[in-house]
Formats: structure tokens, C-alpha cells, sequence
């Protein structure tokens, strides 16, 4: 059965007379209700007339996207009869108390008589046409597993608890009908689910449709005070995101920025690396294990290369990866790690086709290997670095103290603020990071759906700005134990720049100075 969206006159040769006179009491109801609705509503707040699977609205506060999708919804249920919808929320509480009981909700707003019957306690909704309509909460994911839906609306999917996983258990269950639909509203945030949604819009906008708006388009509707409150906030961020409904980009707005990192050409020779670090952060213990998710922590690896350009030095990424293993097999993995090598200075740096930046092989005169493994000194690491100094594998303990992962992300800012952190160019994109940096795919398998792929190493450490900001946050630890230790061994030469002669120099004074005054000498003091 496909879903219809059209008049329920089902003879269109017979007179307006009769065809009203064949209407039971809730077709007219439903007659008028549309046609009041239809007057009512803004074109971007009715359905695209042609087919599509999903149709988004992305808008500011007040737009009307909650009663655009309970219009939308309830009358689906009452011209497909014996249909089931589902009303996705970011709590069951928000479910009820917005999108059913509120002042815009399906309740609200269906003409009496067209719902039947209303089961608060397990929140479905019952129409006179053997239709029906249940609500969920985004923090509950497993509850969608059972039911089986032929159309579902996702309301403020920017702020589901659990969005990925909502969002997959709901698709998972979308096997009703010919003609499963999707529509979601939200207002905009920077978070991987509305980047993904609006993603899939921009490559398919006939399939998947997306709305955008602002506050003003519904200002007849709000009152004279609300904006006297809101006021404040135009032309701020909040305000570009809470009511002219911008979708800002966290790249470039967070603790660090996409554009300040440095592009090493395509076409360039790696340079010759004085020192190549592989920072490892380790997850294959009951402590990295994911309750919820019922799975481990994936493990991920960020490989550093340290050169110098005219006496400063620098940081290249030239590797990551991040994969779901057990300490057999991360073990194995690293020993790979070290088998490797980079900076051969007659080859261009892209020429190889899966991981272009990496050289594989033994080590060359230009060829330069793995000189440490950095592994944080706690939890998974410490048995992990038993077991490699077993197969004779130099590493070196990273203690982070009470530094948490936000402290940690602002502590290496410098670095990348400052010009002296390198990523490969694209071959096929110049002018851009090369895409293993960009986008990591399910198996490493280019062919994947590129919706589903999730965001790789940079969008993940550029939209970082806490705890829970982002899916995961292991290449965060990774990225910033590494550039510590270079900012820890390497310290004078990220900071001042200087040249090794002018840093001779400044250390051979300040040890004169502490001969002169002794040890405790404070240079500040008068």
C-alpha cells in the first residue's frame, strides 16, 4: 500500500452533491479540517507534491515545525486507513507533553471525532479508521526494535539523546507500505545527525527534501513580546542558529579550526621526518566497554611525523586509524605499525591508492620508521605496554594528569593555531584534506552508502568541545597526547621558534643567571 495524500473523494465523476452525501461524519470533518489547513499553512509548511522519502524542516524558533508535523501526521493517519505512524521525540515526556498534548500537537489540533481513543500511558493514539499513531523518547533506542511503521515523524532530532541510534532503529523498522516516509524537523545544531540529514538532502533533493526558514516567516503568529525578548540575540550566534535558522559550521567556530591546518601539496616529497610517533589510544577492557551499546570502544591511532622547515619545527599527520580490537589483535596491529616507512623524498605523496600518505617497505636512506609508541599511562594501557615490551618495542608512558579531555584539547591549540600542524592534500580535491582524513567507511569499503559513513579523524577533533559532542571522541585523545608530547620534548621550538644556535644561547644565559643569583632566582622580582 503507498501512502496517499489526496482528496478522499474516490469518484471524481459523480456531482459535488452526491460525493459529499457518500462522506460518513468523519470524512467531512476531515474535508474541512484539510481544507482550512491547506488556507492556513505556508507553502513550506505542506508536504512536496511529488514522491519522496524523507522531508526535512530546519528552521528557527517558532517557524510552526511542530504544528507542520502534527498536521502532517494525523492527517496521513485518517486518509490511509489501518496505517501505523510513530512520533519520535527527544523524551517520551517531550513526545506527550509537545507533540500530543500541546498547544500544536495532534490532539490539539484533530478535529473530535477522528481520534477514537487515547492511551496516555503508553502514548498511542487510535483513529476511527483503524489508524495509528505512537510515541517514542530518543533516550529509550531499543524501544523501536518491535514496531513496524508505515510512516515516522522525528522531531527535534538535534536534540535526540541517542541520536544515531535512534535514527537507525527507526529506519530499521520503516517495512510497512510501498511507500515508507520519513519527515524530521529541528532546529539547526552543528551535531552528526542534522550534518548527515542535510548532507543527504544536498545529494539527492528530489528524494530528500529539505526546508529551511526563519522566525519572521511566522511573525503574524507570535506575539509583540516574544520578539521584545529575542531581540538581544540578533545578529548573535545563538540568534543565527535559534531564529534565523543557521546551520553553523563547529569547524570553524571550536577549539580547533579545519582552516588552520596546513596543506601539504600533492605533488610535494614527504620531507625528511627527524622523529616519528605513533599515539595509540587503547580501549579492550571491561572499563572501555559501552553498556548501552552493548559493544567495546574502538581503539585509534593517530602516526606523527616531526620536520623542520628553516629551523622550525613542524607535525605532519601521516596516518590514522581506528578499529575494534582485542589486545591479540592490537598487538599485531602495532607490530605492523613499525614495519612501516615514510619520507621517501623522490616519490609524490599521494601515488599509493589506500592510504596515500603511508609508505610501506623497509626502512631506505630517505625512509624513516616508527621512533616511539605514546600510550597513555592508565587503565587499557598499561597491559598493552607489558605485552609489547615483550616483542621489544620501544614505548614511552603518556600521563595525562588531571587534565580531562577538553583541558587536553586546549593545552595543544597553539600548534595548530600557529601554522606548525600538517595534513596531506587531495589528489582528486585540490585544495582540500585528503579523504581518509575526512570520512571513515564501515570496513574500510569505499562503496558504502555514504550516509551512513561516519565522520573521520578532522570533522571529529574540529566540532570537539566536550564530553559528548561528538560520536566518539578516541582520535580527540589520540591527536592530543601526541602533539603534547611534541609540545613536552620539543617545547622551545613550538613555542618561541627560535633556531637551535639563538636556543643555545638563551639556555647557556639562564644558567649563568642561576650561577650568579642562585637556584631559586625569580627574574620578575624587583
Amino acid at each position: 500500500m503507498s501512502l496517499r495524500f489526496s482528496s478522499p473523494f474516490d469518484d471524481p465523476g459523480a456531482s459535488l452533491h452526491d460525493r459529499l452525501a457518500a462522506l460518513s461524519t468523519q470524512e467531512l470533518a476531515l474535508l474541512e479540517w484539510r481544507m482550512r489547513w491547506k488556507k492556513q499553512g505556508r507553502p513550506k509548511q505542506h508536504p512536496p507534491a511529488w514522491a519522496w522519502d524523507t522531508w526535512g524542516i530546519m528552521s528557527g524558533r517558532g517557524f510552526g515545525k511542530t504544528l507542520t508535523g502534527s498536521h502532517w501526521g494525523s492527517i496521513l493517519a485518517c486518509l490511509n486507513p489501518g496505517t501505523f505512524g510513530a512520533v519520535i521525540a527527544p523524551t517520551l515526556d517531550d513526545a506527550r507533553y509537545t507533540n500530543f498534548e500541546g498547544p500544536t500537537g495532534i490532539v490539539t489540533i484533530t478535529p473530535p471525532g477522528l481520534i477514537t481513543d487515547y492511551n496516555k500511558s503508553d502514548l498511542i493514539l487510535y483513529y476511527w479508521n483503524g489508524s495509528m499513531i505512537r510515541g517514542f523518547g530518543s533516550e529509550k533506542p531499543d524501544r523501536l526494535r518491535g514496531p513496524q511503521h508505515h510512516w515516522v515523524w522525528g522531531d527535534e532530532v538535534a536534540a535526540w539523546e541517542y541520536a544515531e541510534d535512534t535514527w537507525d532503529m527507526m529506519e530499521f523498522g520503516l517495512r510497512l507500505g510501498d511507500e515508507p516516509q520519513i519527515m524530521w524537523t529541528t532546529t539547526p545544531k552543528p551535531l552528526p545527525i542534522v550534518k548527515m540529514l542535510v548532507a543527504q538532502c544536498a545529494r539527492d533533493p528530489q528524494r530528500h527534501v529539505l526546508v529551511t526558514g526563519s522566525t519572521d516567516e511566522n511573525r503574524e503568529n507570535l506575539t509583540k513580546r516574544f520578539y521584545e525578548r529575542v531581540a538581544r540575540y540578533r545578529g548573535t550566534k545563538i540568534g543565527r542558529q535559534e531564529l534565523e535558522g543557521e546551520l553553523i559550521d563547529l569547524e570553524e567556530s571550536g577549539i580547533v579550526q579545519r582552516s588552520q591546518f596546513r596543506l601539504w601539496p600533492y605533488d610535494d616529497p614527504l620531507p625528511h621526518f627527524v622523529h616519528i610517533v605513533l599515539s595509540l589510544d587503547s580501549a579492550y577492557t571491561e572499563k572501555t566497554f559501552d553498556p548501552r551499546r552493548k559493544e567495546p570502544d574502538p581503539s585509534a591511532c593517530v602516526i606523527f611525523g616531526l620536520f623542520d622547515i628553516k629551523e622550525v619545527y613542524h607535525v605532519m599527520i601521516l596516518d590514522v586509524w581506528r578499529r575494534w580490537l582485542g589486545l591479540p589483535d592490537l598487538i599485531k596491529r602495532v607490530k605492523h605499525e613499525f614495519n612501516k616507512t615514510w619520507g621517501q623524498i623522490d616519490v609524490p605523496l599521494l601515488q599509493k591508492t589506500v592510504i596515500p600518505s603511508r609508505w610501506t617497505g623497509n626502512a631506505v636512506a630517505s625512509g624513516k620508521g616508527i621512533d616511539v609508541l605514546l600510550i597513555e599511562d592508565k587503565g587499557s594501557g598499561i597491559s598493552l605496554r607489558q605485552s609489547l615490551s615483550m616483542e621489544n618495542i620501544f614505548m614511552e608512558p603518556y600521563n595525562p594528569g588531571r587534565a580531562d579531555k577538553l583541558a587536553r584539547m586546549h593545552a595543544i591549540t597553539p600548534m595548530v593555531a600557529h601554522g606548525r600542524v600538517w595534513v596531506p592534500e587531495s589528489g582528486k580535491r585540490p585544495g582540500h584534506i585528503v579523504d581518509w582524513l575526512e570520512t571513515e567507511y564501515e570496513d574500510e569499503n569505499p562503496e558504502f552508502d555514504p550516509d551512513r559513513a561516519q565522520p573521520g579523524f578532522i570533522p571529529e577533533v574540529c566540532t570537539f568541545h566536550g564530553p559528548g559532542t561528538t560520536t566518539h571522541d578516541d582520535y580527540v585523545d589520540a591527536f592530543s597526547q601526541g602533539l603534547r608530547y611534541f609540545m613536552h620534548k620539543f617545547v622551545l621550538t613550538f613555542v618561541t621558534g627560535y633556531s637551535e644556535e639563538e636556543r643555545l644561547q638563551m639556555l647557556q644565559e639562564d644558567e649563568k643567571i642561576r650561577a650568579e643569583h642562585g637556584r631559586h632566582y625569580n627574574p620578575y622580582a624587583a
